[in-house]
């Protein structure tokens, strides 16, 4: 399906296209309830926030990860919202991957709750959970047949910076997106499309490119607004190419 996005008459074309490629209160209470009959499996759901802070807990259960992983999504409104991610080193630790940089969490049931007890010398508390369903949507992710499926979007440029023309930088909704050379095809090297703003989901793709024309050298800015929807599931790239003309921007998104 081809979506054309704008034409603006300059002096040179640039044509882009996608393809797939709290608080509240605590108990002071550490006594372990639950029992063996309680499990660190399935998914939870942060209850009970003075402020409303909603989090969903995934243990396991999360195609393409191993057994072991730990997917933790803070719900916008959460002054720390966004997606962590750690594994169970033991039946009732977590531990976080390096760049959070948080503690070790320790898992505490009381009855049919649950809670976290971080390893830092603290008795922070980190609010209480109970057994749910993810939030569709949430951090990119959706529920179907009991497994947690990444629905979240990548994106690289591509484009052969050989030439007298050279693509400078690349930003998707203010966020710097790789160039790669047009031969490549591996998404090996990306970086996640920031949520869009509106009611559409728009985003500012901006592309910064320099070159030599018959007045000496010049660098330029083209900014194009696009729909989050635009880029699908996976990995998506931005094919850029430079000829006389008018500018042209076209999406291609994968049916």
């Amino acid at each position: 399906m081809k979506l054309s996005l704008a034409r603006l008459l300059l002096g040179c074309v640039l044509s882009a296209s996608l393809s797939a490629c709290d608080t509240s209160v605590a108990g002071d209470d550490d006594t372990d309830t639950g029992g063996d009959n309680m499990v660190v499996t399935g998914i939870w759901n942060r209850y009970g926030s003075e402020y409303g802070y909603q989090t969903d807990i995934a243990y396991g259960g999360i195609v393409g990860q191993p057994s072991d992983r730990v997917y933790m999504c803070e719900l916008p409104g959460s002054p720390s919202a966004g997606l962590y991610k750690g594994r169970l080193i033991s039946p009732r630790m977590i531990r976080w991957d390096a760049n959070h940089n948080l503690p070790d969490y320790e898992v505490v049931f009381e009855g049919t709750t649950m809670r976290f007890k971080p390893q830092n010398g603290t008795n922070t508390f980190l609010g209480q959970y109970r057994q749910g369903t993810w939030t569709p949507g949430a951090c990119d992710f959706t529920l179907k047949d009991g497994k947690l499926i990444d629905n979240s979007s990548t994106a690289y440029v591509v484009y052969d910076n050989s030439g007298e023309t050279k693509i400078t930088s690349v930003k998707i909704g203010g966020e710097g997106i790789p160039v790669k050379a047009s031969t490549e095809a591996a998404c090996s090297v990306t970086t996640l499309i920031p949520p869009g703003t509106g009611s559409n989901g728009n985003l500012t793709v901006s592309i910064s490119y320099s070159g030599v024309g018959i007045d000496g050298p010049y660098s330029r800015t083209q900014t194009q607004s696009m729909y989050r929807s635009d880029f699908k599931p996976g990995c998506n790239k931005l094919a850029v190419e430079f000829g006389c003309g008018a500018l042209a921007v076209c999406v291609y998104p994968v049916p």
